[in-house]
């Protein structure tokens, strides 16, 4: 279970935060499609960094796969318009960032021994239950439950305000010190496996820890996660270059935000007409409202934070976002995209986008037999049982300036029922104790763009605001209770879609391994 936002430490949250999707390029899309391709070694050596271990028998099967899926998506006229030119720009940047920071000096790569030492070296894991309270006498009441024999997770689902782990009954998962805030992660890992800890105050609040097992790194571990460490200690050797040239290069090219733009809606869901709205330009780029709430919502979902954003707020982000485009105009200054290993890997780039277009366009009409999708259905029915409920908090305001306050502090850890009492207009509001509310019900009152994030986002997460009748209103889920499973007559897209995700990668190649 990965670490809930809440507790890791802010250099940990923002390493968690570091991708993300690339901007649009000045590069004519025309003529790389024209351009002989790259050496076979070049292009080998390409596919072999994004796919690692492929044996060489994979390898050659997956390169003619790539130049049949170009072959066909071309036919199928699905490498125009829009969202492709989109598509191929984005790879386009990251892969000339990426170039320009290889090149630049800095330490020597480490060696697979020195990611090794360094995977023994980096301490115990812990599993940890954690029990989150607003106030330390709330935090000294569950301490008393468990001290007069209540289990520890049936206290945590009690009373815990941890979105992350309440479900679980606090537990945190595998876990180390330097992953945690300092507050809660050396009180927690200095004390004995066992010992019921707290309790502690961080600056999320007043917590009970307790350790059940303790674990340390060992070769047949590193051994079992070689390719991905490799990978892991490569990308941070390029994070830190990337932050020591970034300063340079903001100055060199400076955005330039739209704010009338980014202030014009506060939700990071696309719209009509997003596409050819530009939110801001860079280093000769444009970056459309579009793309920048797509990146948007990545950030932002990865943080755990509502999808609801001002215009000054929008425009922070996209100084970071807009960060490619300055390493990609770097590199494109310095003419590597003419260099043999970097046009070998965008070659390899765009021709697994258009094997995803294809694939995409291939899905959609594929036929399922029914034998199949009643097959599924029987096997595993709990993957199509919708939420029936949501114990749900809601504050209701007069103004859309007092809900926004509402909501900021509310992210900010102020406590629903004091920012209902604060903000909020006591006779809509009602009681601020959370209750249980039918999906159904919700539907006819709150948009999709709205109920969806309350469907299958993180529970504790305010959500909104939106306009109702009687006011501005923003939304807490904090539990889902789940529904019947409906008969496969009314949920036979999900079944299909479902059998898609599990067969969809089988079918396309098949697909493309067929001869005309």
């Amino acid at each position: 279970m990965p670490v809930p936002p809440t507790l890791r430490s802010p250099v940990a949250l923002l390493l968690l935060l570091a991708g993300g999707p690339a901007l649009e390029a000045k590069a004519p899309l025309r003529a790389a499609a024209k351009e002989p391709a790259p050496a076979p070694g070049l292009l080998r050596k390409a596919l072999l960094e994004v796919h690692p271990g492929l044996a060489p028998e994979a390898l050659e099967a997956m390169l003619r796969r790539l130049e049949t899926a170009w072959s066909r998506a071309q036919a199928l006229g699905l490498l125009t318009g829009v969202e492709w030119q989109e598509s191929v720009r984005e790879g386009r940047w990251e892969i000339l960032g990426r170039a320009f920071l290889d090149r630049r000096p800095g330490h020597v790569p480490m060696t697979e021994e020195q990611v090794r030492a360094a995977f023994l070296a980096q301490g115990d894991q812990r599993r940890i239950s954690h029990i989150l309270c607003p106030t330390e006498a709330e935090a000294a009441a569950a301490l008393a439950r468990i001290n007069r024999g209540e289990a520890f997770a049936k206290v945590a689902a009690d009373v815990s305000r941890d979105p992350g782990s309440t479900r679980s009954g606090g537990d945190l998962g595998w876990v180390r010190q330097k992953e945690l805030v300092p507050a809660f992660g050396e009180p927690v890992f200095a004390a004995a496996p066992g010992t019921l800890v707290g309790p502690i105050h961080s600056e999320f609040g007043w917590h009970l820890a307790r350790t059940s097992e303790v674990r340390r790194p060992n070769p047949a571990d590193f051994e079992a996660q070689r390719g991905i460490l490799l990978k892991q200690a490569a990308e941070a050797q390029l994070a830190v270059k990337r932050e020591a040239v970034i300063e340079g290069l903001r100055k060199r090219y400076p955005l330039q935000a739209d704010l009338d733009v980014l202030d014009a809606d506060r939700s990071t869901e696309p719209l009509p007409g997003d596409e050819a709205r530009i939110a801001g330009r860079v280093a000769g780029a444009s970056i459309s409202l579009k793309t920048l709430k797509r990146y948007l919502a990545d950030r932002l979902k990865a943080a755990g934070q509502s999808h609801s954003l001002g215009a000054s707020t929008k425009a922070r982000f996209m100084e970071d976002f807009a960060d490619r485009a300055r390493l990609a105009a770097a590199a494109q200054k310095q003419g590597l995209a003419r260099l043999p290993e970097v046009r070998a890997a965008l070659w390899v780039d765009q021709r697994e986008r258009a094997r995803e277009a294809f694939a995409t366009s291939h899905l959609a009409a594929v036929k399922v037999a029914e034998v199949d999708l009643q097959g599924l259905y029987e096997r595993a029915p709990d993957r199509f049982r919708p939420v029936g409920a949501l114990r749900l908090q809601v504050l209701v305001a007069d103004s859309k300036a007092r809900v926004d306050e509402a909501l900021d502090q509310v992210r900010k850890g102020m406590p629903w029922r004091v920012a209902a009492g604060r903000y909020g207009s006591a006779e809509a509001t009602g009681d601020p104790e959370p209750g249980w509310v039918e999906v159904e019900a919700l539907r006819r009152m709150v948009p999709p763009t709205l109920l969806q994030p309350l469907l299958t986002g993180p529970l504790g997460q305010p959500v909104g605001p939106m306009l109702g009748a009687d006011g501005f209103m923003i939304f807490n889920a904090l539990e889902r209770r789940p529904g019947p499973v409906p008969p496969l007559a009314e949920c036979r897209d999900a079944v299909r879609a479902e059998y898609l995700r599990e067969r969809g990668q089988a079918l396309v190649d098949q697909e493309l391994d067929r001869r005309p």
